[in-house]
């Protein structure tokens, strides 16, 4: 047991500043270690000046011990000496157990301002190694694009892997893979022309036959990935040269193009995921922690449950990264303690790159990504219950009005004088004829929104509601998990494959809703995916937003944008288009 745990284990028994009579069998007891082993414990927690400890000699008789030092402080440096020995998940378990207090993240925190960022090291040959440090809060169980559920999985993979096309800084989709491509008069047959010479992370050439194999693999998972029912519009494909693919579609869908550029339709290699142990079907599950192999601009050279080290792909065809190295380190998110529930997790990310905690006194530039998340609430209506009644409906929309009355800014709707202020204005609503309250409702989230959904329970009970609060895994909330809740809290990222976003949102969202309601709304997408015209497009997506609130199926609760603060002396600044910042482009002079 190392000596900053053993101190835990004192503070946790005994406390701080306050003198303790003990003998060293007592303590011998307490650490699990022998006579001789406590005595030189006691001796080094001595000269730590950790604790003051007046002996006493004799058989039986009781020293006297006093603990100096926080526990917050002695947890803060054990979990930064465990970030260098890459022994988080342990040390976080431990810090877990023997400090609860809020004041540990500042701690560390301040720690990570320093270990974070850029860093330059002299290599073998004494060339300079600039590295990028980078602390996140998500731990990333999937790289395959196929299995990626979280933000910090889809900014890694980002950088791993390459599309047939991508979009620039201004949003428009260039080629990337492909250098060109061609489509039919009736805009249902798709050419793509792949670029020469292009190699993966592990030395194979891309060829049309790993662009067919990627597609097919999607078609054939039962996962519910995202913008799936773009994917299952692809009728065939076929590689009609190593170099040339073409795709063929079961009619005209305008958000094909765009689904390309996104990292689901990322190429992989079939040589390395091609390969099964049946010799039959790719397994529908994730081989953990296989390290991924793309053409990206970055190479995944360790990847364990607390470290993903990129290096920069030497060979990458649009050009090398400045940077050589990035580090990105995950703090163990299972650690309450490390954590606040009432920080905004919407991105995993600490500082540097988006919404870090604390961005003064250290000259940080803070600017805007150009991305917006705003989070909904949606009502299932294909279950029976409360919310079959429009008049129900009507009252939980006129109470989400009155709870973000500041529409769409970062309100608390748990400020009791101001939920019992709407409260009042809504008496008459309770009034309603048509039910009876209370009324029984189950919200259901991801974990990511579970201090929003019991913020909104907790203040709607004040309306005449009974609310439960379910927490599902991502990949829970995709299957049965909404359909069985009456609210669904959830979140749109409005970026710039926002067209896209709110089409799949959309189709996902008609899944909850009564058969006369889904047919109208699936309607409207038919129409959405059939106009060349971008206006157009998104004027008809904008209809489908208002008959969705017309009906009370949809409500706005907040939202917020996403902001990237940096030092002055980061260059080379630029996003993608979900808002990442593009770690090739990054330089440090």
């Amino acid at each position: 047991m190392k000596l900053h745990q053993q101190y835990l284990l004192l503070h946790c028994q005994f406390g701080q500043l306050v003198e303790h009579e003990v003998t060293l069998s007592d303590l011998a007891e307490l650490l699990e270690c022998t006579h001789r082993n406590t005595l030189t414990i006691v001796k080094k927690m001595i000269a730590q000046d950790w604790i003051r400890w007046v002996s006493q000699r004799g058989r039986g008789r009781r020293s006297t011990l006093t603990l100096l030092i926080a526990a917050d402080q002695i947890a803060a440096e054990y979990m930064m000496q465990a970030m260098n020995r890459r022994e988080l998940q342990q040390a976080a378990e431990q810090v877990g157990a023997y400090s609860s207090s809020t004041t540990l993240q500042d701690h560390l925190n301040q720690w990570l301002l320093g270990y974070s960022g850029h860093h330059t090291e002299t290599g073998s040959h004494y060339e300079r190694i600039d590295t990028l440090r980078l602390p996140i809060r998500q731990q990333l169980h999937a790289l395959d694009p196929l299995f990626i559920n979280l933000l910090a999985e889809s900014f890694v993979t980002s950088h791993v892997f390459d599309g047939l096309v991508q979009r620039n800084e201004h949003g428009e989709i260039v080629p990337c893979l492909s250098h060109t491509w061609d489509i039919s008069s009736d805009r249902k047959t798709w050419f793509f022309y792949l670029r020469k010479g292009i190699t993966f992370h592990n030395g194979h050439q891309l060829t049309a036959a790993d662009v067919v194999y990627t597609f097919e693999r999607l078609q054939s998972t039962e996962r519910r990935t995202l913008y799936r029912d773009v994917s299952k519009q692809i009728l065939s494909l076929e590689a009609i040269d190593p170099l040339t693919v073409c795709f063929k579609l079961k009619a005209p869908h305008e958000l094909f193009l765009p689904f390309l550029s996104t990292s689901r339709a990322a190429i992989v290699s079939q040589a390395t995921y091609g390969q099964h142990k049946d010799g039959d079907k790719e397994p529908d599950v994730p081989n953990t922690m296989q390290k991924p192999i793309g053409t990206g601009p970055f190479k995944v050279t360790t990847w364990d449950d607390h470290l993903c080290r990129l290096e920069a792909f030497p060979i990458y065809f649009q050009g090398r990264a400045h940077l050589d190295r990035v580090d990105i380190l995950q703090i163990p998110w299972s650690a309450p303690a490390l954590l606040d529930e009432k920080q905004d997790i919407e991105s995993p990310f600490f500082h540097l790159v988006h919404n870090p905690s604390s961005s003064e006194g250290r000259d940080w530039t803070q600017i805007s990504a150009g991305v917006m998340v705003r989070k909904l609430l949606t009502c299932n209506t294909q279950k029976t219950g409360p919310l079959s009644d429009p008049g129900v409906r009507e009252h939980v929309q006129a109470c989400i009005a009155e709870l973000y009355l500041n529409d769409l800014n970062e309100s608390d709707p748990g400020d009791a004088d101001k939920v019992l202020m709407n409260a009042e204005k809504l008496t008459h609503l309770s009034q309603h004829p048509t039910f009876d309250l209370p009324i029984p409702l189950h919200i259901t989230t991801i974990p990511q929104y579970r201090m929003d959904a019991r913020r909104l329970a907790s203040s709607l009970e004040m309306y005449g509601f009974t609310c439960t609060v379910r927490i599902g895994t991502m990949e829970q909330f995709k299957g049965n998990l909404r359909l069985e809740s009456d609210l669904i809290l959830f979140s749109l990222i409005r970026d710039r494959d926002e067209e896209l976003r709110r089409y799949d949102l959309y189709l996902t969202l008609s899944e909850h809703l009564e058969d006369s309601f889904k047919k109208s709304v699936q309607q409207m997408l038919q129409t959405v995916v059939a106009s060349q015209i971008s206006a157009d497009r998104t004027a008809e997506l904008d209809r489908i937003e208002q008959f969705l609130e017309q009906q009370s199926l949809l409500f706005h609760l907040t939202e917020k944008p996403v902001e990237t603060a940096y030092l002055p002396s980061v260059r080379g600044l630029s996003f993608n288009s979900q808002g990442w910042v593009n770690l090739r482009h990054i330089w440090f002079p």
